[in-house]
């Protein structure tokens, strides 16, 4: 793992909580680690302080931090879950929580150091799809509204391709608005009956 890396403990036992850091610093090197305050709320803690994961460190499986841990996953924050005992259901809930890495035992764990690495970086390259795809989906969407435009003025006003589609464009230019939101617009006050200028 880098150097730098910003870890934030949460665990309801300070005992405990102290011995992961203390294996934490000795196994990760150079990075900043800090323990929650166990009678915060851990999203607002989060929400403050950015870490760049979350080690959540529990005797033993709790569904009532499941919702606490989705409230954290929530604002983009890696969270690493460290429990005592196995429990298959609760690993798939916590999971499809956001929960990015799931251990049970971790104090039977040598080095911690690949296991961080590599929760980090699935994180980050799960959000990196997830971006791409909020992108492609977006572009599809407008493509849709720009092509629904098209097709109304096209049958209404009889115009060709081209120029309906240049006319979405002097459109956009005129009032400053991107494409997709004059062909939305045109779209709307199709469906309300107006054909006339308020149309943009």
């Amino acid at each position: 793992m880098t150097a730098g890396v910003d870890i934030l403990i949460a665990d309801t036992d300070p005992a405990r909580a102290e011995a992961l850091a203390a294996r934490l610093a000795a196994q990760t090197g150079a990075g900043r680690i800090r323990i929650a305050p166990p009678r915060q709320n851990l999203a607002d803690i989060v929400a403050t302080e950015r870490p760049d994961i979350v080690i959540v460190d529990m005797a033993r499986p709790d569904r009532d931090s499941l919702e606490q841990l989705r409230s954290v996953t929530a604002q983009r924050t890696p969270v690493m879950l460290f429990v005592d005992e196995d429990d298959p259901v609760f690993m798939e809930e916590a999971i499809s929580a956001g929960v990015v890495s799931y251990l049970v035992n971790a104090a039977a764990i040598t080095d911690i150091k690949p296991i961080l690495r590599s929760a980090i970086a699935l994180y980050r390259h799960a959000n990196l799809r997830e971006t791409r795809l909020a992108v492609a989906e977006a572009e599809l969407s407008d493509r849709r509204l720009i092509d629904g435009a098209k097709r109304l003025l096209m049958q209404r006003d009889k115009m060709t391709e081209p120029s309906a589609h240049r006319f979405l464009q002097r459109r956009a230019m005129e009032r400053q608005m991107r494409l997709p939101e004059v062909a939305r617009a045109i779209l709307r006050d199709a469906d309300r009956g107006d054909t006339g200028e308020s149309a943009v």
